[in-house]
């Protein structure tokens, strides 16, 4: 008997929109990813489905809850469905790295299925290490229809071997939006019919994270600007006096300025806990933002990671730098092990409300001192 299984993507997560390397690094979905996966739930409500599978990293298996739930099914894990392991590129900002590896990056982008970061594996590598798991999924579910998510890499690598393409005709596979749905039917013969692939129909335009992103059809990578981040050198004059200067925007609330002096002991301290606590964003090689990580708000134990500001240069603003900066402190901070994030705008600038609003942070209380008031907004950001 033949089993058809409906390969999906998993909605928008936190390296998707912050442009950061997240293949085994288990990260959360995005707002908007939430709602592209209450929508690609809503497409298979539907569909008769035997079982639901996912890989065991949190942005498949919560894609995969979303389908199970109208079909009251139990989502049921495979490590082996996981996306492609990035190596040493974990974690890091997609930005850096040309900078970092530009012979290597070359490659990913003009001959992805050639392209190993170091310590990692490659696309097809993965895609056959995921093909395989659904092969025997197909044995154990002979006969029935599931729905399997799984990650972006590893489906363009499942997707070229199934079609039965060379490695070095990936390219007519695509990279396929969040939550976009193949339907692949395996036979019992062995071979493999896709009737379509990439469909994300189910996903209106302003929940398209390809939309969203601006991606290149020429170049086949996102074509919207990206950041990537480091630490503020205070050795350095250039960075000194710029850094200073950003922080004094990001500080005006305060009815007594602190002097550079004071910023400057401030800010290095926040560095003795983690160098890029206070960063530079980075546009290529030209200074874009910054920002700064108050690590020492809270204690060593706390499960609280607090912002301590960020800035982004005028010229830069309006390219949705924002989220990129945001995810740079979710990621520092979940690596010292913090599970919240907090930010305290003060309420007379609604912009700086609004901006944390928009990326994620939800009311938690409010504070008065001698500056004003001040609202208190906190993101979980601890991967269940």
């Amino acid at each position: 008997m033949s089993t058809t299984i409906y390969l999906v993507r998993h909605a928008e997560a936190e390296g998707n929109l912050g442009r950061r390397c997240h293949g085994h690094y288990d990260s959360m979905l995005t707002q908007r990813g939430l709602e592209q996966a209450e929508v690609v739930g809503k497409r298979f409500a539907d569909t008769y489905l035997d079982a639901v599978y996912s890989s065991d990293l949190w942005r498949a298996r919560f894609t995969a809850m979303a389908i199970a739930r109208p079909h009251k099914l139990t989502v049921i894990e495979r490590p082996a469905l996981r996306e492609i392991y990035m190596g040493d590129w974990e974690d890091e900002a997609w930005a850096k790295l040309p900078i970092d590896y530009p012979e290597l990056y070359d490659t990913w982008c003009t001959h992805p299925w050639d392209c190993r970061p170091p310590h990692g594996e490659t696309i097809m590598e993965a895609g056959a290490r995921a093909l395989a798991e659904m092969r025997s999924i197909a044995r154990e579910q002979d006969g029935n229809t599931i729905a399997l998510v799984c990650h972006g890499s590893a489906i363009r690598g499942i997707l070229t071997l199934a079609l039965g393409l060379r490695a070095e005709d990936m390219m007519q596979v695509g990279w396929g939006d969040n939550t976009c749905v193949a339907k692949m039917i395996f036979h019992e013969d062995g071979s493999i019919e896709v009737p379509y692939r990439n469909d994300n129909s189910h996903l209106p335009q302003e929940l398209s994270t390809f939309a969203s992103l601006k991606w290149s059809d020429d170049k086949d990578v996102p074509a919207s600007p990206q950041m990537w981040f480091r630490a503020v050198n205070w050795d350095d004059p250039t960075d000194k006096q710029l850094c200073l200067s950003m922080f004094h925007e990001t500080d005006s609330y305060r009815k007594v300025p602190l002097t550079d002096e004071q910023i400057e002991a401030r800010l290095r301290g926040f560095q003795e806990i983690h160098p890029e606590a206070v960063a530079f964003g980075m546009v290529d090689r030209e200074i874009g933002g910054l920002i700064c990580m108050n690590t020492q708000a809270y204690p060593a134990e706390s499960p609280v990671g607090k912002m301590g500001g960020t800035c982004i240069l005028e010229k830069f603003r309006g390219f949705g730098f924002g989220p990129q900066l945001i995810t740079h402190a979710v990621c520092l901070y979940r690596r010292l092990g913090k599970r919240v994030l907090e930010a305290t705008p003060a309420q007379y600038k609604p912009h700086a409300v609004n901006f944390y609003r928009h990326n994620d942070f939800e009311p938690y209380s409010e504070f008065q001192d001698e500056n004003g008031t001040f609202a208190v907004l906190r993101r979980n950001i601890a991967v269940k």
